[in-house]
């Protein structure tokens, strides 16, 4: 193929819109991965794309591709240069050990710049793909319906908001599968379009697509008729609950002495929070585990009455930088929503604190009431890497209550815990063990299929050996057991999680709508020398804790640090980032879909559909100009000239010759021929039957013919 000006400026606007697209693909991994480099990885997609414009020569590519990735993963993963000699045996000392660990078959020990590796090689796959399916095929369909499945399906089963990027996606989708059916209609012609006449058959569509994008926006959207697909779909294969569980309602309460059955959503908002970041909001613990649930031990209960506005003395260590959060209930809470690291509460009365469960009820003139507003001041604690790995921490005396397991206890519970835990040395890196074994152990969220233990059976025992199948409950509440089991002081606690950020208040903090479904339960560990501490053992949960990295680690030291814990703070980092990107999404659609806006939108479809209705009306007029210029463009044969008698037919009729039944061509033709005193259809006629019913119609002149035809055809328009 001759490669000109016109081929890079056509193809450079295909993989232009395919960038866009792509990035689409990438935005939600970084996203849900907490992977940093994003840029990297855009202009690797770009440098993909444009040498697949170019096509330079394969050997070439293929150099400049591998330099890119060697540099990527040299740059992201060492302190070292890309072409310093360290760097060059960084990169070949990790590939080395990598391809061990492959052939001794242990996939989840290859390491984070392997893991890169790879993924760079699949966009690289993915790109070549594309290229294939534009250049040959000249249709990009299967990618689009790709990317909508992988988009929608992220959007429904994970906390990444794909609204925005399903519109963009199918927006731009349809432009380009536009610009592509017009390169293959003209590629299959055999014609080549001019500049003016590309633009021509173009505008149309870009305006359409553009139109019916900003119509669709504005209209007003159903709410969702499904309030979580995963148990919608399952019952719809007739699972159903699973085990005979009586099917509760999602949400906060006080009563946690049987644990089990699964429950229902409810997307009900009962708190407003304004706050600087989302976060878990505690409150309460609890510590006596009776094998069917948890209740508390009151051998040894106390309160305080504590004023507004004073220290409080909560167990949960805090930081140094102070914060402001405001909460707005919906629903009747008589308690605080704890932030971690809460300091003071600030409402005109008092709370009675319980010493026991922390729990902080809200007391105005003498009574347990639920409040409309209140404000905190907390100091979120940072966990210091270098207390939490240190060895010599003298081991501190905490609360017999903390350490409670049930008599009847199955021992296979304690070993399990034991062999978990058995090749660490301290607190945090025991929990963190625990933490990480339902990550790795086939075990799987589920709110539905959950059964009640049988009478003799233990909570936890069937939750780890033979359901392995649960929610928020069955982890915290299984890795409490086994904390307990191996001497570590552990206690369940109940509030919820950070909700979902839809706006941002007049004095710059962000708004945060927590629902039922919100409700949670996690576990804090007692470590030495630092403290109570947060841990988030179920799948698909983030720990809330914040953790100081405050020492250099080395290679061998970074080994020890997981995955998870090195992201954390790069994924506290991109939230407000985040959050302010969803904000201004949010507030613009919110902005244009008020009752303002919805009086302009049916303005609008009244304005569509009258101009829809006219050029209906006036086809006659435009329609054989925009034949005429289709015409003009096409090489003339018999094909072509088949469909342009058809269409001067047609639009006779429209003029008001319609051909009768019983009708031939010829007289026909001589009724149109004296109605504008011409011979034109005529010789239209005689040719057209030449080439229909004998072998001469290679010898017409199509040329001349096309003159006949356009002349006529134009005569219509009057």
């Amino acid at each position: 193929m001759k490669k000109d000006v016109r081929f890079y400026l056509e193809y450079g606007i295909y993989y232009l819109i395919i960038f866009v697209i792509l990035r689409e693909w990438l935005n939600p991994i970084m996203e849900l991965t907490n992977t940093g480099y994003d840029y990297y990885f855009l202009l690797f997609i770009a440098l993909s794309l444009a040498l697949a414009l170019l096509g330079l020569p394969l050997f070439i590519t293929w150099f400049i591709k591998i330099g890119y990735i060697a540099f990527f993963i040299i740059r992201a993963y060492s302190e070292f240069s890309f072409f310093s000699t360290e760097g060059l045996h960084f990169l070949y000392s990790d590939l080395q050990w990598n391809m061990l660990q492959l052939l001794q078959r242990n996939f989840t020990e290859v390491s984070n710049p392997f893991r890169t590796l790879l993924f760079l090689i699949l966009i690289w796959m993915l790109v070549y793909l594309i290229h294939h399916w534009i250049t040959v095929h000249m249709s990009v369909f299967y990618f689009l319906l790709l990317t909508v499945f992988f988009i929608a399906t992220l959007d429904t089963f994970s906390d990444y908001d794909g609204k925005a990027a399903i519109v963009k996606v199918m927006l731009l989708g349809l432009m380009l599968t536009a610009f592509l059916f017009l390169k293959r209609s003209s590629t299959t012609m055999g014609t080549l379009l001019q500049r003016k006449s590309y633009m021509h058959y173009l505008m149309p569509v870009i305006v359409f697509v553009c139109l019916a994008g900003f119509v669709a926006f504005l209209l007003p959207k159903a709410s969702p008729q499904w309030s979580d697909p995963v148990p919608f779909i399952k019952s719809l294969t007739g699972q159903g609950n699973g085990g005979g569980a009586v099917e509760g309602k999602v949400g906060y309460g006080e009563n946690d002495e049987t644990l089990g059955g699964g429950f229902s959503q409810d997307d009900t908002v009962v708190f407003r929070a304004h706050a600087q970041k989302r976060q878990y909001w505690r409150v309460e613990t609890k510590d006596f585990y009776t094998t069917k649930g948890w209740v508390v031990d009151n051998s040894s209960y106390f309160e305080m009455e504590l004023p507004s506005n004073t220290i409080l003395p909560l167990s949960i260590p805090t930081g140094e930088e102070p914060k402001q959060a405001e909460i707005f209930p919906l629903e009747e809470f008589p308690f605080i929503l704890q932030p971690y690291g809460l300091q003071r509460v600030v409402f005109d009365g008092y709370t009675i604190l319980n010493g026991q469960t922390e729990k902080l009820q809200t007391v105005v003139q003498d009574n347990i009431v639920a409040l409309d507003h209140y404000q905190l001041v907390y100091s979120e604690p940072s966990y210091s890497f270098t207390a939490l790995k240190d060895k010599n921490m003298p081991r501190m005396v905490v609360d017999a209550r903390f350490l409670q397991l049930p008599h009847n206890l199955p021992e296979r519970v304690r070993q399990l815990a034991e062999e978990i835990t058995s090749d660490y040395g301290t607190t945090y890196d025991k929990a963190r063990a625990i933490e990480r074994y339902f990550q790795q152990n086939d075990f799987s969220y589920d709110t539905k299929n959950i059964a009640y233990p049988a009478e003799d059976q233990d909570y936890v025992d069937q939750f780890l050996f033979e359901t392995k199948r649960g929610y928020c409950d069955n982890f915290s509440t299984a890795m409490v057991v086994m904390l307990r089991a191996v001497d570590i002081p552990a206690r369940w606690v109940k509030g919820f999680v950070g909700g979902e950020q839809v706006g941002r208040s007049d004095d710059g903090l962000y708004i945060y709508e927590v629902q039922n479904n919100d409700a949670h339960s996690w576990v804090e560990v007692y470590v030495d020398g630092v403290g109570w501490m947060p841990f988030e053992p179920t799948i698909g949960f983030s720990s809330p804790a914040s953790i100081d990295y405050d020492v250099e680690l080395t290679e061998n030291e970074d080994e020890l640090v997981t995955e998870e814990q090195r992201e954390l703070e790069q994924q506290q980092r991109e939230e407000l980032e985040q959050a302010t990107q969803n904000e201004e999404t949010k507030a613009t659609t919110s902005s244009i879909l008020n009752e303002k806006n919805k009086k302009w939108l049916i303005v609008l479809m009244i304005a569509l559909a009258a101009v829809g209705f006219l050029l209906y009306r006036r086809r006659r007029k435009w329609l054989p100009t925009v034949y005429v210029q289709m015409q003009r463009q096409k090489k003339q044969d018999a094909g072509n000239f088949d469909l342009s008698y058809t269409r001067l037919l047609k639009q006779l009729e429209r003029y008001g010759f319609k051909r009768q039944n019983n009708q031939t061509l010829k007289n026909f033709a001589q009724q149109v021929d004296e109605h504008f005193g011409t011979k034109d259809m005529s010789i239209l006629t005689e040719a057209y039957e030449r080439m229909i019913y004998s072998e001469k119609g290679e010898a017409l002149d199509y040329e001349q013919l096309k003159e006949n035809w356009a002349y006529l055809i134009n005569r219509t328009k009057g």
